[in-house]
């Protein structure tokens, strides 16, 4: 079914009921944030009800988004639904204990841009050309002539800057320009939340950032750079998980190199790879071959086992890229 049928059939739906259930996926990054604020938020001022949830509370610097307060880890005494929308999210796993917990509502309206989304929904609008998710909710919004208020534009313009590394990465479209655009025109300021969500930091992130820009290895003729935390770091320096974010961006500079790893212990023995890659490397077809996902120059994956093992296949997993393409 063509996009614009599919999306069409959303924003029926949006129409025509009262009450939604609004999910993203754990860790919530600021796409996933920005947009079930944005999409609940118009909803809301037209006359709607809608419930947004998610496995964890929005992390800093993302709790600053106007309307982060309503975002729930509880489903105690809400319901019933027309829908369920998630946002965000390329796989019903990454909803966590949520997405069990609310499996029976139909329909599952499936929201997203990554290019490695599973198609979980009973509506699937995913368009992996697309520069956020926001880009997505601000069409359904448009189309349907839903209320776009200062609220909702701060929050879509704050998603785009996010997924777009504030308009420098390579999924940053004349179309996510136009949408910035218009969300200035409509009030929202750019150095404003900037200041909130994008250069915030912490004396215990710069410590943590310093203690991992320690571990960097090189590998693979330089084309390859990796960076560690341990678990135990984060309360040693008293930082949080969320003090981590964008970490991996600090390995993708290093000159010469092609795809970047930040590893992050994540308890008994697991740990998740999150990758970014600069130029011929689509790091998505990477994390597939690990059980993960993401987007061509964004992914990442989970697994278990011995740290220096996972690194070695990890490694020799990407060399058979790199030297496939010629990198």
């Amino acid at each position: 079914m063509r996009y614009e049928k599919i999306e069409s059939s959303v924003v029926r739906l949006l129409k025509d009921g009262k009450r939604f259930l609004l999910l993203t996926h754990k860790e919530p990054d600021g796409d996933a944030i920005g947009s079930v604020l944005a999409l609940s938020k118009a909803l809301e001022d037209a006359g709607k009800q809608c419930t947004v949830v998610s496995e964890e509370a929005p992390p800093a610097p993302y709790d600053a988004l106007p309307g982060a307060e309503r975002i729930t880890q509880s489903l105690d005494g809400v319901g019933p639904f027309d829908a369920a929308i998630v946002l965000d999210c390329a796989d019903q796993r990454r909803l966590g204990w949520v997405g069990n917990r609310v499996s029976s509502i139909r329909p599952w309206v499936n929201i997203d841009h990554h290019e490695t989304n599973t198609l979980f929904g009973d509506l699937n609008l995913v368009r992996a050309q697309a520069s956020s998710t926001a880009e997505l909710v601000y069409g359904l919004i448009r189309k349907g002539a839903f209320p776009l208020g200062l609220e909702t534009a701060e929050n879509i313009f704050a998603a785009i800057q996010a997924d777009t590394g504030s308009f420098r990465y390579e999924n940053t479209t004349p179309r996510a320009f136009r949408i910035a655009a218009e969300m200035v025109e409509l009030g929202v300021n750019p150095w404003e939340v900037n200041l909130k969500v994008m250069d915030v930091y912490d004396v215990p992130r710069l410590r943590l950032l310093s203690k991992t820009l320690d571990t960097l290895e090189l590998h693979l003729g330089g084309r390859l750079a990796m960076m560690t935390l341990p678990a135990r770091l984060l309360q040693e320096l008293g930082a949080v998980r969320e003090d981590s974010e964008r970490f991996v961006d600090f390995a993708r500079f290093v000159r010469g190199v092609e795809v970047a790893a930040f590893v992050r212990e994540i308890g008994d023995g697991k740990y998740k790879f999150s990758l970014r890659s600069n130029n011929c490397v689509n790091v998505a077809d990477v994390a597939r071959r690990f059980g993960g996902g993401g987007h061509a120059r964004a992914a990442g994956f989970e697994c278990k086992g011995p740290l220096e093992q996972l690194k070695k296949n990890f490694v020799d997993e990407v060399s058979r890229f790199l030297n496939g393409r010629g990198c």
